[in-house]
This record gives structure tokens, C-alpha cells and sequence, in this order.
């Protein structure tokens, strides 16, 4: 009885310092000689990144145009065209009214992303859940409203790089 005692330890001790020093027989499986799709490898992939930035930038353009009612130099780094568009004339117009509109709470969900077969262009599906408060002449009016909104929104490549822009949003009902 106390042989098995103290024999089973050095046997434990024996095993694992095989398998540490790779002296024991059984080993780990092999690694995978199959090919993984990379960001490297596969250029949708690193797109759809691309078109996820391009939108999260648009909401920050968004947001900061609501509050400051003009648009900042590094607009075009993430929208263009009409999109661009849009956004300065309603700038211009809560201006005009001196109305100012502050994001309260809430973030975008990019609900689904599709890239064209050329890679050149893109459609996202997206939902605007926030909720903002607007002023006027410094002060607030009323209580914050919601917004829960879904947008189809179609982006267009920068060249070949693996950037986007906005380049048209589209309400859905």
C-alpha cells in the first residue's frame, strides 16, 4: 500500500515532464495545413471594416453638425455627394432658425452591409436609436425626443484603397 502511494506521484511527475519535454508519444494534433481567409487574403472582409468606419464617421459628422450647425474640414474624409449635400442645408437652415440640437444618448447599428461585385460600392442597412435635445437661443426645449430611425445608406470607394464614403441616405419607413 504505501509502495502504491508513493510510486503513482513519481509516475504522475514522470508523465508530465514527458509530455512537457516532448518525450511522450502522444501529442498535440497537428496544426492546420488548410488556408484561412485573412483580412490579407480576402478583400471583402478588410471592405466591410472599411464601410463600418466610413459609417461610424458619418454619425460623428452627423452629430457634431447637429450641435455646431456647420461643417467641419474633415467632412469629406467620410461623406460626399449628396449625403454631404443634405447635411449643409439643414446645417444652414436650423442656423438660420438659431436652433441648435444636442445628442443626448443613443448609437448606430449597422444592421447589414453588402458589397457591390466591383467592390466599388456599398449599401448598408442601418438603425439610429438616440435621443436629442434641442435649443434655441441657449436654452432647451421641451423634453428630449426619440429617434429611432432606419436608414438604407449607399457608400462609394475612395479610389483603391480600401475606403469608403457616404454617399446617399435614404429614410425607410
Amino acid at each position: 500500500m504505501k509502495r502504491a502511494l508513493i510510486t503513482a506521484p513519481l509516475v504522475a511527475a514522470l508523465a508530465i515532464t514527458a509530455a512537457g519535454c516532448g518525450g511522450s508519444k502522444a501529442s498535440a494534433p497537428p496544426a492546420s495545413t488548410a488556408t484561412s481567409r485573412t483580412a490579407a487574403a480576402d478583400p471583402a472582409l478588410a471592405l466591410k471594416r472599411a464601410v463600418r468606419r466610413a459609417l461610424q464617421q458619418n454619425s460623428r459628422l452627423s452629430l457634431y453638425t447637429l450641435w455646431h450647425n456647420e461643417i467641419p474640414a474633415w467632412a469629406m474624409q467620410s461623406t460626399r455627394g449628396p449625403a454631404l449635400a443634405e447635411l449643409r442645408t439643414s446645417a444652414t437652415q436650423r442656423r438660420r432658425q438659431g436652433i441648435r440640437v444636442r445628442h443626448v444618448a443613443g448609437q448606430l447599428q449597422i444592421l447589414s452591409i453588402k458589397l457591390d461585385p466591383s467592390y466599388q460600392r456599398a449599401t448598408a442597412i442601418v438603425r439610429a436609436n438616440d435621443r436629442f435635445r434641442p435649443y434655441h437661443g441657449g436654452r432647451a426645449l421641451g423634453r428630449t425626443i426619440k429617434q429611432n430611425e432606419r436608414a438604407r445608406v449607399e457608400l462609394r470607394r475612395v479610389g483603391q484603397a480600401a475606403r469608403f464614403v457616404v454617399w446617399k441616405v435614404v429614410l425607410s419607413p
